[in-house]
This record gives structure tokens, C-alpha cells and sequence, in this order.
């Protein structure tokens, strides 16, 4: 059996590891041994199933997020995740590198771990890459811009896709490895597990035509049904600090609906005041192979949830916290399947949508239409045939890893 290697690198949702995990499940289930490289160990809690595997912290940047500018595309991304200094970039690479040395994976599974690829190519190891869309860049030259309110120039892509590829390449040269031509090369993978759908890629539109669907994770939590009662069944999945929040729960207070509400961290008035005939706040996440069926709205962040929800003929109602959440925010209200709000939305505008979504009966037949589009996708099918192509890429001959002769390079 096979030995396979996870790694996040950016990011922080929990979603990183819970799906990660999710598909490691299926693969140790097989027999291969499992690695988990992350760039935050506390989501590890989360995974019972983690115990019976290798678990490392990754390299990541000490000036993560340190940038000029709001990134516009990838390589502004990277330059601003270790990639604009090549003395920076080539510890982060021997980090990698001294990781993938000691554990000898036969696999890398890449979730937003640009580094790590390049880790894994620079020592021969076959490598996959798994996430959604924003993840996963198309392989374009320069590296496309994904804002769409205010559209770069071309030289400043140019510029930044040029800056990183040539730190990229000095840091590769310090471990005696070929240069680069594009910096697009970078993400050369055996395969893309692109875990979204055609319409809900926060590229638009790519040259590629395998999406497998997003990696909604349904089978962790707490088995439960929804309260009794009349109105609608609303499913909240929020963070404690959304500046929304009490216009949010005001809302659902005063509003006839059902509501199961996973809310880390909320404090006790706003618990009390949740809380009531037919709501229900919990405290660890809800099985949502149970709850999805008869939810008919959910409230969140966006994410794999989001996607998810939607495959699964579930109207959204987001509250982006990130740029990555509001292109899939767009994307759910250009189905006409979801709606979300500005960092700035008063609360006023908080009960409308909540009101809108609930009682505007397209939503829901939006929904429920791109759903049946994507009858056959399931979590479990999903997981499934990334399994199989995983097992067949891992039979195939391959050549012999460039394994390093010292840990430093």
C-alpha cells in the first residue's frame, strides 16, 4: 500500500482539514498510510479519525498577508505568503522539502499549498492537487486575475506573475533544481481534483473540463433533527464576530421559522436570546446528511458549505468575510439560488434578505434546478472516484524520487 501526504499551506478555515481528512478516511480505509502536514494543528480535534495518522505542522510564513496591496490574482497571493523575498521562499521550499524527505510519500495531496508543490515537483514525487477553484489557479500565463469589481492591468499581472517566478527560481537553484518557464508551471500536478462545479468556479471559466463538486463533509457531528413548529427550516453557520450578528438574531427571533444555529464562541446574552420555541442553538456541528434534506435556507460564510448546500437544492444566504467568499457569493446569486451582504449591510437590510430568501418561492426552485442538474454528484460518490483515480495514478510506473541527500536542501 501506498504512503500519502496531505498538506494545507493557506488559508484558515477548518474546511481545509476536515476535508482533507474526509478523503484520508477513504484512502486509510484502503490501506495506504496517511500524513497530515497543516499549517494549524487545532482542527486536528475536530477529526477523531486523525489519530492513526502522521500529523506535522507546515512551513508557512512569518509575513503572511504583509502586502502593498489587496492581491488581485495568485501571484499576488504568493508574493504576499513568502514568495516576493527568494531567501524567504527557499526556507519555506527546504522546510517542504525536509518534510516530504523524512515521511517518503509516494503522493501529495496539494489543499492551497503552492509551496508544497513546488516541494514535491522539485523532489520527483507524483502530486495532485484538491480544492475549489480559488485554489486551484488556472494554468495560464500570467496567472489570470480573479477580482472582477475592479479589474487589474495587464502589467501589473505581468509584473507580479514575473517577481514570483523569479524568486521561485533562485529558490529552486539553491536546492540544484531546474528553473521554471512560467510560474503557472509551478502547479504542475498529475491531476486537479477541482472540487466545485462549472458555475460556481470563482475563475468564471477555465481551459478544463473535469470538476468533480465541492468536498462537502456530511457525515461528522452530531446526528439531529429539526425543532417542531411552523415556518421555514433555517440552518445558521456563522462565526461569533460577524458584524451582523444581532441584526441576524433579531431577525430569526422575530421571524416564525425553525432555526438550528452552530455559532462558536457566541456568548451567553446572545445564546439566551437565540434561543427559543423552535430554535435551537448547538454547540458542536450538525450531521448535515440529515439536517440538508429538510433545511430551506441556509446562513453562512460561503465556502464548502455553500456549495454544498446549493448541490444539494439548498438556497444560501451568505456573509462574506473574504474575497474568496464573495466570488462564490456571486456565483450563487448569478444561479439565482442564493443572496449575501456587504461587510457594511445595517440591519434593516439583514431582515429584508432574510425575508426575501425565505418567502420568495425562486430561490428555492433555483436551488432545486441545479441540484437536479447534478443529480449524480453525492459527498460519498465524490470521494469515491477521487479514490479510484488516486489508486490508479499511485499504479502507475513512475520515476524515482529526487530524494535529497541532507534534510537542509
Amino acid at each position: 500500500m501506498a504512503r500519502i501526504a496531505f498538506a494545507w499551506e493557506l488559508g484558515s478555515s477548518i474546511g481545509h482539514v476536515l476535508s482533507c481528512a474526509g478523503l484520508a478516511r477513504a484512502l486509510h480505509a484502503r490501506g495506504h498510510s496517511i500524513a497530515l502536514m497543516l499549517r494549524e494543528l487545532g482542527p486536528v480535534a475536530l477529526v477523531p479519525e486523525s489519530k492513526g495518522y502522521a500529523v506535522f505542522e507546515a512551513p508557512r510564513s512569518l509575513r503572511e498577508g504583509i502586502v502593498a496591496a489587496i492581491p488581485v490574482s495568485y501571484a499576488e497571493i504568493l508574493l504576499g505568503c513568502g514568495w516576493r523575498d527568494a531567501q524567504e521562499l527557499g526556507g519555506l521550499l527546504r522546510g517542504w522539502r525536509t518534510l516530504l524527505n523524512d515521511w517518503k510519500p509516494d503522493l501529495l495531496v496539494a489543499d492551497f499549498a503552492p509551496t508544497a508543490l513546488l516541494a514535491a515537483s522539485s523532489l520527483g514525487l507524483a502530486r495532485v492537487t484538491y480544492g475549489n477553484g480559488f485554489f486551484t489557479p488556472p494554468r495560464l500565463s500570467p496567472l489570470p486575475p480573479f477580482r472582477v469589481d475592479t479589474p487589474p492591468e495587464p502589467a501589473r499581472l505581468a509584473a507580479a506573475d514575473g517577481e514570483a517566478l523569479a524568486q521561485a527560481n533562485a529558490a529552486l537553484a539553491a536546492v540544484g533544481r531546474p528553473r521554471l518557464e512560467r510560474l503557472a508551471d509551478a502547479f504542475a500536478a498529475d491531476e486537479d481534483f477541482l472540487c466545485t462545479f462549472p458555475e460556481l468556479d470563482h475563475y468564471g471559466s477555465r481551459p478544463v473540463s473535469g470538476y468533480w463538486g465541492p468536498r462537502l463533509r456530511t457525515d461528522l457531528g452530531n446526528p439531529m433533527d429539526w425543532p417542531e413548529g411552523g415556518g421555514k427550516r433555517v440552518l445558521v453557520y456563522v462565526q461569533n464576530k460577524l458584524p451582523q450578528l444581532d441584526a441576524l438574531i433579531d431577525t430569526l427571533v422575530a421571524s416564525p421559522h425553525r432555526v438550528i444555529a452552530y455559532i462558536p464562541g457566541l456568548d451567553e446574552a446572545r445564546r439566551a436570546r437565540l434561543a427559543g420555541r423552535g430554535r435551537v442553538v448547538i454547540e458542536r456541528p450538525v450531521r448535515l446528511d440529515i439536517v440538508l434534506a429538510r433545511t430551506d435556507l441556509l446562513v453562512c460564510h460561503g465556502g464548502e458549505i455553500a456549495a454544498g448546500a446549493v448541490a444539494s437544492g439548498v438556497p444560501t444566504l451568505v456573509f462574506p468575510t473574504h474575497y474568496e467568499q464573495y466570488l462564490l457569493a456571486r456565483r450563487l446569486e448569478q444561479l439565482g439560488a442564493g443572496g449575501w451582504f456587504p461587510v457594511t449591510a445595517n440591519a434593516a437590510s439583514v431582515q429584508a434578505g432574510v425575508r426575501a430568501m425565505t418567502e420568495d418561492p425562486r430561490y428555492l426552485a433555483n436551488a432545486r434546478a441545479f441540484a437536479q442538474r447534478y443529480r449524480a454528484w453525492s459527498p460519498q460518490e465524490q470521494r469515491r472516484r477521487i479514490v479510484v483515480r488516486i489508486e490508479e495514478l499511485l499504479s502507475r510506473p513512475s520515476p524515482s524520487p529526487i530524494l535529497s541527500p541532507s534534510p537542509a536542501a
